[in-house]
């Protein structure tokens, strides 16, 4: 298996987790769980865990959401938790939204795959279409962050490199001289996406 060396190798203080796309159900789904698993990734298809770090707190929640499984259920988190949720399609971004997320995680879309210069991407397998192709939007105070991905089964690329994100997540409470901050590490699927949370 490829996966040892490659997502295998990636480590965080805080933990690593994941979410299963479409295409992953193209393979037997719990082998393919188990073996995140073993290699020290926790599995958020729908479910939240909780993060508190220098007393501060943030619940992740993960949504295999329309291709497996349901959306998490953040209601029994902390009213002061932020919320991040892994989602592999952005098309959650509305369930999101009426959920209270702070920062939503997608992939995807890979770019649109083909970028016409002066128009933009043509094609999205999104209900959207290209509206959330790739990069950051904010919609009634939610953040979504759609990344390229690195692969695909399509061979073509036009002016769409992939992508692979990194965010900084910092705390309204953390002062300038906290910006080293522990990282955490989520897949979600399309899309590699490293977080750093601050717990202040």
């Amino acid at each position: 298996s490829w996966l040892p060396d490659t997502i295998g190798r990636l480590q965080a203080p805080l933990g690593c987790w994941y979410i299963l796309g479409n295409h992953d159900r193209r393979l037997i789904s719990d082998e393919l769980r188990q073996m995140l698993s073993d290699l020290g990734w926790r599995n958020l298809g729908g479910r939240t865990e909780v993060i508190e770090q220098d007393g501060g707190k943030m619940v992740l929640g993960g949504s295999e959401v329309p291709w497996m499984g349901t959306h998490p259920d953040f209601t029994a988190a902390p009213d002061d938790a932020f919320r991040l949720l892994l989602s592999h399609t952005p098309d959650n971004f509305r369930w999101a939204q009426q959920n209270d997320v702070g920062l939503m995680l997608s992939g995807h879309n890979h770019g649109g795959q083909v970028i016409v210069p002066g128009i933009g991407p043509i094609y999205s397998p999104s209900y959207y279409g290209v509206k959330y192709a790739s990069g950051l939007f904010e919609e009634n105070g939610t953040l979504l962050s759609v990344c390229r991905g690195l692969s695909g089964d399509h061979p073509l690329r036009l002016n769409c490199r992939p992508e692979l994100s990194g965010l900084i997540l910092r705390s309204p409470r953390a002062r300038p001289a906290d910006s080293t901050l522990h990282g955490t590490r989520a897949a979600t699927g399309g899309c590699q996406a490293g977080a750093a949370t601050a717990g202040s």
